[in-house]
């Protein structure tokens, strides 16, 4: 969005301190920015999608090992569109699927070295993309900023 949008957005609709909308734009437009820009580097250098990204980020974060259910509820996606998911990352060999040692009938998620590897590198290389998104604001406004984020995204987590 241009400057003079953004500047039109500021002085029209935000000028009531209490209205929402001066929070919620904001949040969509860096939203929608960082999300476009991460799937330009998603498809570009690593032929995935955010999905499936996200399962290979739920398994390293967890243990590198995770029942689909579980890999289900770490994730937003429906039972379908995981095991949709789950076949595209197996095909591309950065998952596994391995007997659960507590039931044989039923199958983990396993993280392969080969998709530890491709999540570091994108993480690298989205993090360095975010570091410059974040430089206006010094190290205080930083961790303000992180910890109302955090205080938001925990209130929603209990609805």
């Amino acid at each position: 969005m241009k400057k003079e949008h953004l500047d039109n957005l500021y002085e029209n609709i935000f000028k009531d301190e209490k209205s929402v909308l001066s929070l919620t734009i904001p949040i969509a437009l860096m939203y929608k920015y960082i999300f476009t820009q991460n799937t330009q580097t998603l498809q570009t250098n690593y032929n995935l999608t955010h999905s499936e990204i996200d399962v290979l980020a739920s398994l390293s974060f967890n243990d590198a090992i995770m029942s689909p259910t579980d890999l289900y509820e770490a994730t937003i996606f429906s039972s379908g569109g995981m095991t949709k998911i789950l076949k595209k990352l197996e095909h591309k060999k950065l998952i596994s699927r391995i007997h659960s040692k507590e039931d044989k009938r039923s199958m983990l998620v396993k993280l392969e070295p080969k998709g530890e590897e491709v999540l570091k590198d994108c993480f690298v290389n989205i993090l360095q993309r975010d570091k410059q998104i974040f430089s206006v604001l010094d190290e205080k406004e930083k961790k303000s900023l992180e910890q109302i984020l955090k205080k938001i995204v925990y209130s929603l987590s209990d609805k």
